[in-house]
């Protein structure tokens, strides 16, 4: 494998298992709607942009709404809290930046809520920088988000590395020209995202150290 020196982190099904939170957010927003989605088929909606997500179900007059309604949801009514690190990741994080790694998240969450996030869990330090979404300065799109991490990193595509679980991950990646590492036990699909291009596949976060030791 290439001997890479900067990571960019996918944050919700990498690092974060967001399941419970972000269902239940999104069930609430579906129930208000009144869309039919299971609760337990919410896993195709962690990881894309709320944008894209509430556009492409509701239409372009009620996604605001939508996102709003989300928002209050998995900020203000709880969802944020039943969020939860990977079981180990906090230790393979900090091991692998002892490898001599520059890492970054590069997220569609919402950056400041990313960040803070992170700091509650203990694992800000691992990273240099986080960068998610910041509506006012038109950065949404994963490809945009990721992009503008690797020129604030000032690190050559060709060094740089994107870890997720989705296929948007992959599809930023290829677009920013760099390679992808896929993670199998996010919430995304691995087939997907080979279609797109992936170097490796972690099939647990343990495989992680193996992957990126250097």
């Amino acid at each position: 494998m290439r001997n890479y020196k900067y990571l960019f982190w996918d944050f919700d099904g990498t690092i974060v298992d967001s399941f419970e939170g972000c269902s239940f957010a999104f069930s609430k927003v579906f129930e208000h709607f009144g869309l039919d989605i299971k609760r337990e088929n919410t896993k195709q909606f962690i990881g894309p942009p709320l944008k894209v997500t509430f556009t492409d179900l509701l239409g372009e007059n009620k996604e605001p709404f939508a996102r709003e309604l989300y928002r209050e949801y998995y900020i203000n009514q709880g969802g944020q809290n039943m969020c939860k690190l990977f079981d180990g990741i906090a230790q393979i994080l900090s091991e692998i930046k002892s490898y001599g790694y520059k890492m970054y998240v590069a997220t569609s969450k919402r950056e400041d809520i990313a960040s803070e996030m992170l700091k509650e869990f203990n694992v800000r330090d691992c990273f240099d920088g986080v960068f998610g979404t910041v509506e006012s300065e038109g950065r949404i799109d994963k490809k945009d988000i990721l992009e503008y991490a690797v020129k604030m990193s000032c690190g050559d595509k060709k060094d740089c590395l994107m870890i997720g679980d989705s296929i948007y991950d992959a599809m930023a990646a290829n677009q920013v020209g760099m390679d992808c590492l896929a993670v199998a036990y996010g919430f995304g699909n691995v087939e997907n995202m080979s279609k797109i291009g992936i170097i490796s596949c972690a099939n647990t976060p343990n495989d992680l150290l193996r992957i990126l030791k250097k």
